[in-house]
């Protein structure tokens, strides 16, 4: 028996933007190194994300405005401190991005 497969389903414009977004949010290695990070932790606020990698604040703020952007982490204000959870949910999917993309390249 051949294996078949079924035609593949047409993407949304959305979707794409959608996954384009978190794969160049993914793409950084200092966005990875911090995603590492907060999962490591649990959660972290911004002070103590640019104090472990020893990079500037305002750096650190940047690339958290991308993750947040692309939905890969979530926020909970304590006071004057913004902490960062990973949204697991958006990684899975990402992950599923990835593997789906993977089979173009094959």
């Amino acid at each position: 028996m051949s294996k078949t497969t079924s035609p593949p389903r047409p993407v949304g414009n959305d979707h794409l933007r959608v996954s384009s977004n978190i794969m160049r949010a993914l793409a950084h290695p200092l966005r990875m190194q911090m995603l590492h990070f907060i999962d490591k932790n649990g959660s972290a606020c911004v002070n103590e994300i640019f104090s472990a990698m020893n990079i500037e604040q305002s750096i650190a703020s940047q690339h958290l405005r991308i993750l947040r952007q692309a939905q890969l982490v979530l926020t909970r204000r304590d006071q004057k401190f913004v902490h960062y959870t990973l949204n697991y949910g958006k990684m899975v999917e990402a992950g599923k991005v990835a593997v789906a993309l993977a089979g173009f390249v094959v």
